[in-house]
């Protein structure tokens, strides 16, 4: 009896000893606690959530020229998306002007798409008369919408366009790689306020999600991704990735490999299911909206540009080989589009995703 009581009590000083977590719903795994919210120490990931900033206040300006006769810059744009000689908002950031941009951190192929679309933009804007083959302002029963000669909404291909080609790849593709995590990756040295080269990794790539320390019990302010994860969560049960970037996070300071790989190849599962969710979510308001012009080239403009964002994301499930095969079933003009390519569209994607019995309810 007395060989059996030795350990279980040196274990649990040792427990109590090494135990500066005050949260007492946290998880015990392997020896260390999971916290229930992002407040680990030294994290910050300041570049990132100014980013998620500058991309809100550039579909703002761009959804500005959803007025008649409200006409647009390109060079505005341009330097918006650069940060070159643009002058952001103090309510955005009221600690002085960011350093970082978007335009960087955009993959390099959908940076060239986007950077072509400004000058568009400023042409149409505040411009009504938009119908097949002629971009212009598209009003509908609930919104007015600047479209392209496609019926594809410019501030939908701006806004969820670099949420896929910049937050949504810079995370998964870059900060959650082996070369930014890896073994290789200095996960000893300690910066204060920074963590490890790894942590700090792994921090920046939480930033690129959108949601607070304390989602998704908290769920006010949501920016980004989290704000879709959330509206997904009751039918995907999406909001669960917290409890990986939870696990990662804790997993990288105890050194505990295992874990860390698992929590990781669960983020990029999650994040792809919100994309792949959302984007049928938006087809089946299509089908629903559809005699409504606005809307339906609204919904389906979100809808293809959610479905390219899976494109980002090296370790996903769906390549980009099967995006361009929803796309095309989609097609490419939403005034010509029928019901039936939208839920042809929809079944392929919510088959590839693993969604076909959820897809009804998105």
């Amino acid at each position: 009896m007395r060989k059996l009581i030795l350990p279980v009590l040196s274990i649990a000083l040792l427990t109590s000893c090494g135990d500066k977590d005050k949260d007492e719903n946290a998880k015990v795994s392997e020896g260390y606690k999971v916290p229930t919210t992002y407040n680990f120490k030294n994290v910050s990931y300041s570049g990132q959530t100014d980013r998620l900033n500058m991309l809100k206040e550039l579909t703002s300006y761009i959804k500005t020229g959803h007025s008649v006769n409200t006409t647009l810059d390109a060079d505005v744009l341009n330097a918006m998306y650069a940060n070159e000689g643009h002058t952001w908002s103090s309510d955005a950031f009221p600690n002085g002007q960011p350093t970082k941009d978007l335009k960087s951190k955009t993959y390099e192929e959908a940076r060239t798409d986007i950077v072509a679309l400004f000058d568009s933009i400023a042409k149409y804007s505040g411009k009504d008369g938009g119908e097949n083959g002629q971009a212009g302002l598209v009003t509908g029963a609930e919104r007015t919408i600047l479209v392209d000669a496609n019926g594809m909404e410019y501030a939908q291909l701006i806004d969820k366009g670099i949420m896929g080609s910049c937050f949504y790849y810079s995370a998964t593709s870059s900060y959650l790689s082996d070369n930014k995590i890896g073994d290789a990756v200095n996960n000893t040295t300690v910066e204060d306020g920074k963590g490890t080269d790894k942590e700090h990794h792994f921090d920046e790539a939480f930033g690129y999600f959108g949601a607070p320390i304390d989602f998704p019990s908290n769920v006010e302010g949501l920016g980004a991704w989290a704000k879709y994860c959330n509206k997904m969560d009751a039918v995907a049960g999406t909001n669960k990735i917290m409890d990986s970037f939870l696990k990662g996070r804790a997993a990288i300071s105890n050194k505990d490999k295992s874990d860390q790989n698992d929590a990781v190849a669960d983020i990029k599962m999650q994040w792809e299911k919100v994309s792949a969710a959302t984007a049928i979510h938006y087809l089946n308001d299509a089908d629903a909206e559809f005699s409504d012009d606005a809307e339906r080239c609204h919904v389906l403009s979100e809808a293809y540009a959610f479905i390219k964002a899976l494109k980002y994301n090296v370790d996903g499930s769906i390549d980009g080989v099967k995006v361009d095969e929803i796309l095309t079933a989609l097609g490419g003009n939403f005034w010509s589009i029928t019901p039936t390519q939208i839920k042809n569209a929809r079944n392929i994607l919510a088959t590839a995703a693993g969604l076909e019995s959820e897809k009804g309810n998105l």
